[in-house]
């Protein structure tokens, strides 16, 4: 067990000893749930049914989105079809 504090944007680092514990690597997804008072983080196992380059592509797409900056729909549809 280890010690942490919640940094800007509410982000925590995972201890070295907790993360060898659950096997987890920098891009995996994690759940994060309360269980009363308690916050409890979940590796999860993500069936993958696209390519790594495939994924990154789609979060490109959402991160533009999520700036702020309009995406037209054709441009929006031509970059799934690449996927």
């Amino acid at each position: 067990m280890g010690i942490v504090k919640i940094r800007e944007k509410y982000q925590v680092t995972i201890p070295e000893d907790v993360r060898t514990k659950i096997a987890c690597e920098v891009g995996e997804y994690v759940k994060v749930e309360a269980q009363g008072s308690k916050i409890v983080i979940t590796p999860l196992v993500v069936e993958e049914k696209f390519s790594k380059q495939d994924i990154t592509d789609l979060e490109k797409v959402l991160k533009k989105q999520a700036k702020g900056k309009e995406m037209k729909s054709e441009e929006y549809k031509k970059r799934l079809k690449t996927l």
